[in-house]
């Protein structure tokens, strides 16, 4: 069956949520069903919802970009003029910006900032994570951090495997990062922080990285370009033109 889609007034686009009334409350349906004439067949969810969040510099905006074909599903300003990371899921969107030196929580509505503070470090670089979690990097002091969700607070941090991480995402099953003086991405383990595997970038000037277990969303500010690489071994599966020419930042899932 195709993913159930509804009319927004100008398009029809994936559902992200079905809620029902409780009597006090509207709650997040976990699944929902047909009769087939036999049985009650699940139907909800058929597609789990997914989505790419990616900022660009010389734009000052932050994205939603299509999954499918990479395309501009929305944009808006960033809340900064110098934004450099960006990441998330379809619930959350972790954001900083360097002229700030800010860590965002976006709303998923309208890409408004809903809260931020100061980084830990002087030249913020990439952040991404999960509704759960928040990995960060700072790109002047060569750090990895995990911050909290809560109040952007560092709850650990690490020196990294080069001189200038350029980006980090992934979830609380691991971390992707990426590093501009080595043209590498790297797979660390989210338990230590150790490094579990690298190989080298597409292109000469990776920026952004994120994704979850299953996927690695990536964009490179030379040949300003988004990538899906692989899990495996970091090859490209597909690529297409970012939205605007200097893409610094990608993440969500």
């Amino acid at each position: 069956m195709p993913a159930m889609k509804v009319w927004d007034g100008s398009q029809w686009v994936d559902i992200q949520s079905i809620k029902y009334w409780n009597g006090s409350t509207w709650v997040e349906a976990q699944a929902a069903y047909y009769w087939d004439g036999s049985q009650w067949v699940k139907f909800w969810p058929i597609i789990t919802y997914e989505v790419i969040w990616l900022c660009d510099d010389d734009a000052q905006k932050v994205y939603e970009l299509s999954t499918s074909d990479f395309s501009v599903v929305r944009s808006a300003s960033s809340p900064a003029l110098d934004p450099r990371g960006i990441g998330g899921d379809t619930n959350t969107i972790w954001h900083c910006d360097d002229l700030t030196d800010w860590v965002y929580e976006l709303s998923t509505s309208d890409l408004g900032d809903i809260r931020h503070r100061d980084t830990p470090d002087v030249d913020p670089s990439g952040i991404g994570g999960d509704s759960s979690v928040i990995w960060h990097c700072d790109y002047e002091t060569n750090k990895m951090y995990e911050l909290s969700t809560s109040d952007f607070s560092t709850v650990r941090e690490k020196v990294g495997p080069a001189s200038h991480p350029s980006g980090i995402g992934g979830d609380s099953s691991v971390i992707w990062l990426c590093d501009e003086f080595t043209d590498m991405i790297y797979e660390y383990s989210p338990t230590d922080l150790s490094r579990i595997r690298n190989a080298g970038t597409p292109y000469s000037n990776p920026w952004g990285v994120g994704g979850d277990t299953n996927t690695i969303w990536h964009c490179d500010t030379g040949a300003r370009a988004v990538f899906e690489l692989s899990t495996s071994d970091f090859s490209v599966i597909r690529s297409a033109g970012a939205p605007s020419t200097k893409p610094w930042g990608v993440g969500g899932k």
